[in-house]
């Protein structure tokens, strides 16, 4: 066997080609093609045509032998149509086997690329091929993959919908999935019901859809599948329950299914009694415990007073959730939670009277009355315990333990790493 025998073999298969010439340059091999066929077929009227008009070099990247880069310089062919009737006077030969029309590259080379970035993506595939000798960027890897043709799926049967934010406040879609098969189906433009009922007018085979709560949703649903079962999707069933037990929980004194407390266990009138309205003075007003937080906590208060009674006096008046926000400056989720409320939600107070540590401080005290001063022995120890808490938790008490008071403090300015207590666990 030649090496013209053998660079022919390597040329891409079932291809009517010759190699003409054959050179090695700094950038690779490069081999002068031509096509053997003494005839053509015009693309337009399908008609052969052996009247050649002239010829040129098209310069395509194929794959590359043992890493070394290959070109082809493919000689092609102008040919005359002899078709009177066709609205072509010339046309070039097609080689299909080879190249695409208009391509750079050849197709074994172009199924390389698109298998490569299917798997690995642009970047990492772009590094992938070059290690092989193969040229291509990311960009030109991503460019194959988004030239694929989109596979056919089936039609979905049910679907869910809901609105997706192209910019968070201002501007709002509708994605609709397929619960099948789980992935998106289809992105709307808007979140109206004349787009959803749109968009389910065209796809009748749809029998079932999952939605929220949304009157727009509802509308665009009914007039575009009547027949289809709309349902609640799992979040909303959820928040409904909550809903639910919390209305019911507000007129219940007690729960349902526990009976109520026995005479001798009820509360004492005194314990009944709404605390007194005005509390002492604190020792220090200007600290922040003092009656100057209460005169910020009341400012704050009010404020918020006049947020909500503004914002009914609007939802009374029609306007959307979206307007009303804008005009009362408060977050469409904290109109939602205040008209759910249907009354002015109060703010609980923080106390910080309870902790983690309390259930476990009998625990922490046995060690520590055994002569254990090590914070981070006493916390792992606390840990096999059942103790949820953090590190700092411990380290806090411990602080306070080591002062001669056994209770909580105010958290130490820590560095990165706690120190140790100077005297070890044995």
């Amino acid at each position: 066997m030649t090496c013209t025998d053998l660079c022919t073999d390597l040329l891409p298969p079932h291809a009517p080609l010759h190699i003409e010439t054959m050179a090695m340059t700094e950038r690779g091999m490069t081999l002068a093609v031509a096509v053997t066929t003494s005839q053509a077929l015009c693309p337009t009227c399908t008609q052969p045509s052996t009247h050649m008009h002239s010829d040129y070099r098209r310069t395509l990247a194929d794959l590359p032998w043992a890493t070394t880069p290959v070109q082809l310089h493919l000689r092609v062919r102008r040919f005359w149509c002899a078709t009177p009737s066709c609205q072509r006077q010339t046309f070039t030969e097609r080689v299909p086997q080879v190249a695409a029309h208009y391509a750079r590259a050849t197709t074994r080379m172009t199924a390389l690329q698109t298998s490569t970035g299917l798997a690995l993506g642009g970047a990492a595939g772009a590094r992938h091929l070059a290690r092989q000798g193969v040229a291509g960027s990311r960009n030109t890897l991503l460019r194959r993959v988004r030239s694929l043709p989109t596979p056919a799926a089936p039609r979905p049967c049910a679907i869910g919908i809901d609105d997706w934010a192209k910019r968070k406040g201002h501007t709002y879609g509708t994605i609709v999935v397929d619960l099948d098969r789980r992935c998106p189906v289809d992105l709307l433009e808007d979140r109206t019901a004349e787009t959803v009922a749109a968009w389910l007018q065209a796809h009748p085979e749809v029998t079932l859809v999952a939605r929220d709560r949304a009157e727009a949703y509802a509308s665009g649903v009914t007039q575009g599948a009547p027949d289809a079962v709309q349902v609640a999707d799992r979040w909303h069933l959820v928040k409904n329950l909550r809903e639910a037990v919390e209305a019911e929980l507000r007129v219940r004194p007690t729960l349902p299914w526990s009976p109520p407390p026995a005479p001798g266990e009820a509360l004492p009138p005194s314990a009944l009694a709404p605390p007194h309205p005005a509390d002492p003075g604190p020792i220090y007003p200007d600290t922040p415990s003092g009656r100057r937080a209460d005169a910020t906590r009341q400012a704050r208060r009010t404020q918020r007073l006049g947020q909500y009674e503004q914002a009914c006096a609007l939802r009374q008046q029609g306007l959307s959730m979206a307007r009303i926000a804008r005009q009362v400056d408060v977050s469409p989720r904290t109109l939602c939670r205040w008209f759910a409320a249907r009354a002015f939600p109060e703010r609980k107070r923080r106390t910080g009277e309870t902790s983690c540590l309390d259930p476990y401080t009998p625990m922490l005290h046995q060690p520590w009355d055994a002569g254990c001063r090590n914070a981070t022995h006493l916390w792992r120890t606390l840990r096999a315990q059942g103790f949820p808490g953090s590190y700092a938790v411990v380290y806090r008490y411990v602080t306070t333990l080591h002062g001669g008071q056994p209770g909580r403090s105010s958290p130490p300015t820590r560095p990165n790493a706690a120190p140790e207590c100077p005297t070890r666990c044995a």
